[in-house]
C-alpha cells in the first residue's frame, strides 16, 4: 500500500502534551487581545516535569487547563499568485479571471504527510430540509467541512441549519480531531476512518467565523498555526472547494434538492419534494463521507483512507492527547451563577455534587460551556481553575441539541402547552422520537 503514496519529511509533532495534569488561567496576550466571557485562555503547561503527572487531585469529571503560547495563531502566508501569460485569457475573461487561471499554485499549500495542513470551509448544502414534528420545509442547512492536504481524507464535518459561526468552525475541529469509533458505531459503518489527532497548520479564509478571537486564542493556546487565504489566490483552498463540490454532488441526488442553480432545479419543486430532517441528513453526510473516504482518488491513484494509512507509519506526536480539554476549549461559553439548586442553562437545571461547595460564595459567575449538540451535560469552570461536568438535574429529559430543544420549545408555544420548561421538553422529545 505504500508504495502507492509519495513518501515526505515526516512533521515533528509536539510530544509534550500527554501526561500532565491542566490548570485554567484568564490572562491576556498581544497575539489574541484581553479576554472576554468567550474568550477563556486555555494554556498549556510550560512545567520541566514535561512527561509527570499533575500533583493535583481532581473530582471525578474534573479536569484543568494550563496555558501555553507558543505559536502565532496568525501567521500570514507572504507573496501573492505570479502572473502568468495572459494575453487572450485577459481580453476574454478579465484580468482576475486570467490570474486564476493561469497563475501557479504557490508551494505553501502543499503537504507531505498527514495533519500538516487541513483546510476548513463552509457552504449551504443544495437540499431544503424538514421540521421533526410536522415534516413541514425549514430551509438549507449548512455544512462545514475539513480535509486533510496530503491525503484527501475528510477529517471532520459539522452540519447546522443556522448560518456559518465561530462555533460551527469549533465543532467540525473537534470532531476531526477526535477518534471516530464512536460515530462509526451510531452508524452502523464498518468501514475504517482512521482520522484523528490535532493538526499543525489550518488554512481558512477571511470570514468572520474565523477571526474570532476565541477561536484564534483557542488555536494558539494548542500550537495550531491559523492561516489565511492570501486575497486574490483561489488556490489556496483549492482542496477544501473541490470536496464540496464532490459532496454537492451527491446531495443532488436526494429528495428536496435545489440543485447548484436555478437552471438545473428547472421546475423540480425541492420544499413539496423535500422529507429529511437535519439529524436524518446529517446521518447521510457522514455516510457519503465514509464512501468518499474509501473511494479511489483520482488524484492519489489509491483511497484516502489507503494514503493515511501509508504515510501514518511515519506520523509521530501527541495522538492521542487531552482530548477533552481540547473539545471542552472550543466549545461557547457563558456566564451564570452557581444556585441553590445549580446551573441555570435554557432554562433547564444543571447539578454535580461538586457544585455544593460553591453555593453562595461571592455574587460572581462562573463560565460554564457547552456543546450544542447535546446541551444534556455542560461543563463548569470553578474558582480553582477545575471544570467538572454538570447534567441534566431532571433526569426525566432525554439528551438533546440545542436545535432539538429550540424546535420542542416552538412547537410548545404554538400548542400553548405551559407549566416547567424540563417536563414540557421531556413530553415533545419523546412524541417526536
Amino acid at each position: 500500500m505504500g508504495a502507492w503514496c509519495q513518501q515526505g519529511d515526516g512533521l515533528a509533532l509536539d510530544k509534550t502534551v500527554g501526561g500532565r495534569g491542566w490548570a485554567h488561567q484568564r490572562s491576556g496576550s498581544a497575539e489574541t487581545g484581553p479576554p472576554d466571557r468567550d474568550d477563556v485562555n486555555i494554556q498549556q503547561s510550560r512545567s520541566g516535569n514535561r512527561g509527570a503527572p499533575s500533583p493535583l487531585f481532581l473530582a471525578p469529571g474534573a479536569f484543568e487547563l494550563v496555558a501555553r503560547r507558543d505559536r502565532n495563531p496568525q501567521r500570514l502566508l507572504a507573496g501573492g499568485l505570479a502572473t502568468a501569460d495572459t494575453a487572450n485569457g485577459s481580453a476574454r475573461e478579465g484580468a482576475k479571471a486570467a490570474r486564476q487561471k493561469f497563475a501557479p499554485v504557490t508551494g505553501e499549500n502543499k503537504a507531505s504527510m498527514p495533519l500538516e495542513i487541513v483546510q476548513i470551509d463552509h457552504t449551504p448544502a443544495d437540499i431544503i430540509l424538514v421540521d421533526g414534528f410536522e415534516r413541514k420545509p425549514i430551509g438549507r442547512p449548512w455544512v462545514t467541512l475539513a480535509i486533510d492536504v496530503a491525503t484527501r481524507m475528510v477529517t471532520g464535518y459539522y452540519t447546522s441549519l443556522e448560518a456559518p459561526s465561530r462555533l460551527s468552525v469549533a465543532l467540525c475541529l473537534t470532531q476531526a480531531v477526535a477518534l471516530k469509533e464512536e460515530l462509526l458505531a451510531e452508524l452502523a459503518c464498518d468501514v475504517p476512518w482512521p482520522a484523528q489527532g490535532k493538526p499543525h497548520s489550518i488554512h481558512v479564509d477571511n470570514g468572520r467565523d474565523f477571526r474570532s478571537r476565541a477561536f484564534r486564542s483557542a488555536c494558539a493556546d494548542w500550537g495550531i498555526d491559523l492561516v489565511y487565504r492570501p486575497p486574490g489566490s483561489p488556490h489556496f483552498g483549492g482542496h477544501i472547494e473541490r470536496l464540496i463540490g464532490t459532496m454537492m454532488g451527491a446531495v443532488h441526488l436526494l429528495p428536496g434538492t435545489t440543485q447548484s442553480s436555478i437552471a438545473a432545479k428547472g421546475d423540480y419543486d425541492a420544499e413539496s419534494k423535500a422529507t429529511m430532517t437535519l439529524s436524518e441528513f446529517d446521518r447521510w453526510f457522514a455516510l457519503e463521507i465514509c464512501r468518499y473516504n474509501n473511494s479511489i482518488h483520482s488524484s492519489l491513484g489509491c483511497t484516502p483512507v489507503a494514503k493515511w494509512e501509508a504515510l501514518s507509519e511515519q506520523m509521530t506526536g501527541d495522538i492521542p492527547f487531552e482530548m477533552e480539554a481540547f473539545q471542552v476549549s472550543f466549545l461557547p461559553s457563558e456566564l451564570r451563577k452557581i444556585r441553590r439548586d445549580g446551573i441555570h442553562l435554557f432554562q433547564i437545571r444543571y447539578w454535580s455534587d461538586a457544585l455544593a461547595g460553591h453555593i453562595g460564595r461571592g455574587d460572581g459567575k462562573v463560565v460554564v460551556r457547552y456543546d450544542p449538540r447535546d446541551i444534556s451535560m455542560i461543563w463548569v469552570e470553578l474558582d480553582d481553575g477545575r471544570y467538572v461536568e454538570a447534567r441534566y438535574r431532571n433526569l426525566e429529559i432525554p439528551p438533546v441539541s440545542l436545535w432539538e430543544y429550540r424546535e420542542a420549545m416552538r412547537k410548545a408555544r404554538a400548542l400553548g402547552k405551559s407549566g416547567s420548561n424540563e417536563l414540557v421538553l421531556a413530553e415533545l422529545i419523546r412524541q417526536q422520537r
